[in-house]
């Protein structure tokens, strides 16, 4: 993608060089008073087609300018524990926050960072409550809504039409709708911090490789291909036929198998859809559903799912794989990296990890890929910040840097910015390229095939291009994840492409957060879950689903489904 940057004129530069002098509140004191004008617009948010986003002119001067006076901005983040620095770097000194500070005259400061990211909404909320926000963070929709009903929220439309790259304003053209859900009136109140891709969607069924090709590698076709696998895979290798958890996140992963689709109860999600009346329901309450029911029951009768999976736990689930208790797992496209290197470890192979395959169905017909609302984070700029302008000279810089074909880095920069996973160091700075992962793929696939590196334009690109060659010519099981996502035909990326190009995909109709009805409702899923556990188990009949349902229905079902076809235009 080109980017088409105009210069700046004189009086925008004597602007921007003005504004810079005047740098952003320092965070933690800022007494605002809830606005009535936002609680009325609040009840826009979340409803797509709100808005007037239909032009994009391009943006007035160059993000890249630096400020001539350091301007500081505030924030805070939680971070992966997979994250590693080097040479006595930290999160609060490293390559991105220098090169910040260097490029642009941008000095980030930090007012917590939550490390390993589990206590960052709770932090978060806290920080809601108490009026103690920094300049820039992000938040999910929940917390969006909550700030924009305290008015603690700042109007950026301005500063992002000024001062935000072309390239991410091009974002809406992908995605015309996702920036519509936290626009109020015409004024942006929070920039999407968007995502890989769709593609990045449907979810597999991983098999043990070695296992499968001493099996003489049969067809996955249909339902029955699968259970005869799993069948083998216990007689020759003992354990059980499938790896699933407590959660039931997994088998509600292989819905597309009975064609139902269904959304992760660990979250709390479901997956939208419309039944023949145009009536847009939750996955479950679909009649298929009973059919999954009553397979995942026979598979609890004849040992394919763990006996124990009421007690089994995502951790023990992964352990089981790890040491050869199963073969098989449905999990999502980066699987590799969860799994691969501890199963090549503690099986002494190279060749036991685990290769996706497309769910087969019950008749062997074309399997759906489920695709669900994909943008999960919402960049909010406090209200009393003073520069939101180097807010999105922040964002275009990180998008620059990730994404911007026609940047240039040195090797030292390239893996300064990369290595031990720092790509996602920027925190409320990292925005992403809604193509990045489909567009990544075609180039990574095509450079492995025919060994012209010419075109890996990206960081992206090369990082997964050099991780898979890792793989590919040395086993270093660092690279095993960016192999079976992107590195051969029939990789997870593969196999998710194939689905999107040929239409055999379904979309929820939810495209967008939950309706603030949801709220009222927090436990429905467990209503589900609870009554779904017995019926796998065999303590209740495959018709008992009725009255589980009955009982979600009663007890915020109805709540949910009705507000689902208000907002999203069902019937």
């Amino acid at each position: 993608m080109k980017r088409n940057i105009k210069r700046f004129v004189l009086f925008l530069l004597a602007l921007a060089v003005s504004i810079s002098s005047a740098a952003c509140s320092k965070g933690g004191k800022t007494a605002t008073t809830p606005s009535n004008s936002a609680d009325s617009e609040v009840i826009q948010v979340g409803k797509p087609g709100k808005g007037s986003r239909e032009s994009q002119p391009v943006p007035e001067g160059n993000w890249k300018q630096p400020y001539k006076t350091m301007v500081n901005i505030t924030t805070v983040k939680g971070t992966g524990s997979d994250q590693v620095f080097e040479k006595g770097d930290s999160e609060a000194n490293n390559p991105w926050i220098r090169a910040w500070k260097k490029d642009l005259g941008i000095e980030v400061t930090y007012l917590w960072i939550d490390e390993g990211g589990s206590q960052y909404d709770t932090k978060l909320n806290m920080a809601i409550a108490s009026k103690t926000l920094p300049d820039v963070f992000k938040c999910n929709y929940i917390q969006f809504r909550q700030l924009m009903q305290a008015g603690l929220l700042q109007d950026v439309t301005d500063a992002y039409n000024k001062y935000t790259s072309q390239r991410i304003r091009d974002y809406e053209k992908t995605d015309p709708d996702t920036i519509k859900l936290t626009t109020v009136d015409g004024k942006i109140y929070g920039i999407p911090g968007y995502y890989y891709g769709i593609i990045d969607n449907p979810k597999d069924l991983w098999v043990r490789k070695d296992w499968y090709e001493a099996a003489n590698k049969p067809p996955l076709k249909t339902v029955a291909d699968f259970e005869n696998l799993a069948k083998t895979f216990m007689k020759k290798h003992g354990g059980y036929g499938l790896g699933i958890s407590n959660t039931l996140d997994e088998l509600f992963m292989t819905g597309p198998m009975f064609k139902v689709y269904l959304g992760t109860p660990s979250g709390g999600s479901y997956f939208w859809y419309k039944d023949s009346t145009g009536r847009i329901k939750a996955g479950i309450t679909h009649p298929e559903m009973k059919t999954a029911l009553a397979t995942w029951a026979k598979w609890y009768k004849d040992g394919i799912i763990n006996p124990d999976f009421a007690n089994t736990d995502s951790n023990k689930m992964n352990e089981d794989i790890v040491n050869g208790k199963t073969g098989m797992q449905p999990y999502y496209q980066w699987q590799g990296w969860l799994n691969g290197p501890n199963l090549v470890a503690a099986q002494n192979s190279n060749d036991a990890y685990m290769i996706p395959f497309p769910f087969p169905t019950v008749d062997g017909s074309q399997v759906l890929g489920q695709i669900g609302f994909p943008n999960g984070s919402v960049i909010v700029v406090n209200k009393d910040c003073k520069n939101p302008a180097a807010v999105m000279k922040l964002l275009s810089y990180t998008d620059y840097v990730m994404f911007d074909p026609n940047t240039v880095l040195t090797d030292e920069q390239f893996h300064g910015f990369t290595d031990g996973q720092r790509e996602h160091t920027p925190g409320a700075f990292e925005i992403i390229d809604p193509t990045a992962d489909m567009i990544q793929f075609e180039h990574v696939l095509a450079a492995l095939k025919t060994g012209d590196t010419s075109k890996l334009y990206t960081s992206g690109m090369k990082k997964k291009y050099s991780d898979s060659i890792n793989w590919i010519k040395n086993h270093n099981p660092s690279g095993l994840g960016a192999y079976l996502q992107q590195g051969f035909d029939g990789c997870a990326y593969d196999n998710s492409k194939k689905l999107i190009d040929a239409g055999n995909i379904i979309r929820t109709n939810m495209w967008g957060p939950p309706p603030v009805e949801f709220d009222k409702t927090v436990n429905t899923i467990d209503i589900a879950l609870q009554g779904f556990t017995k019926i796998i188990m065999g303590k209740e009949p495959v018709s008992y689903y009725d009255k589980v349902i009955s009982d979600w229905y009663a007890n915020g079902g109805t709540i949910m489904e009705d507000a689902v076809n208000k907002q999203y235009g069902g019937k």
